[in-house]
C-alpha cells in the first residue's frame, strides 16, 4: 500500500519534470536502446538579451557523468554496453532570450563503450510558466543505435533568464538533459 501511494505521488511529479521513463513492454526484444539523464552547461558570448544577435554557444553535455556542472545522472541501456555519454558542441547562432533556439543541426554523443551516435535534429522551444524546454528530435544516421529515433529535452528554470534585461545578459544556463533513443 505504501509503495502504491508513493508511486501515485511521485508519478505526476516525475512526469511534470520529464524524468519519468516508460517501461518497455514485456514482449519487447532486446533491440539496442538507451535513456539517459544528465546536465548540459551552456555558455553564451555575448550574453543573451532581449535583442537577437550572433552568439557563440558552447555546450558541455554530460549524461551520467558527474562534474562541476553535472551533479547527477543515470543511463538505462538495453542491449548496449553504453552507461554514460558526453557531447561538446560549439555553434554560432542568432539568439535572444525570447528566441532561444529553433534550429536544425547534427549532434554527436560519445558513449563510454567507445562508440558514438550522430543524428540530425530539429529543435523547438516551449517557454512554460516555470521552465523553458528545448526539444530536439531526429533519427540516428551514424554509429551506435543507427536508424533509431531520438528525443532529447533540455529544461532550464525561467528564473535563469532574469539577467536578460541587464547589459551583459545571460552568459550561462544549466539545463537538465534527458535523451531517449528507441528503435523505430
Amino acid at each position: 500500500m505504501f509503495t502504491r501511494r508513493l508511486a501515485l505521488i511521485l508519478t505526476p511529479a516525475l512526469a511534470a519534470t520529464g524524468l519519468l521513463a516508460t517501461a518497455a513492454p514485456a514482449h519487447a526484444d532486446l533491440t539496442p536502446a538507451i535513456t539517459c539523464t544528465g546536465w548540459t552547461y551552456t555558455t553564451y558570448t555575448p550574453g543573451l538579451t532581449d535583442t537577437v544577435h550572433s552568439t557563440t554557444v558552447v555546450d558541455d553535455g554530460d549524461l551520467d557523468i558527474i562534474d562541476a556542472h553535472s551533479p547527477t545522472g543515470s543511463c538505462l541501456p538495453v542491449g548496449s554496453a553504453a552507461t554514460a555519454g558526453s557531447r561538446d558542441v560549439t555553434a554560432l547562432l542568432e539568439l535572444s532570450c525570447t528566441q532561444l533556439i529553433t534550429e536544425t543541426g547534427t549532434e554527436t554523443v560519445d558513449w563510454n563503450d567507445g562508440q558514438s551516435t550522430s543524428f540530425p535534429f530539429t529543435a523547438t522551444v516551449v517557454r512554460g510558466l516555470s521552465n523553458t524546454v528545448i526539444t530536439e528530435t531526429g533519427t540516428v544516421t551514424a554509429g551506435e543505435f543507427s536508424g533509431d529515433h531520438v528525443v532529447e529535452t533540455f529544461t532550464a528554470l525561467n528564473t535563469a533568464f532574469a539577467a536578460c534585461v541587464t547589459p551583459g545578459g545571460v552568459t550561462s544556463l544549466d539545463f537538465a538533459d534527458i535523451i531517449t533513443i528507441t528503435p523505430l
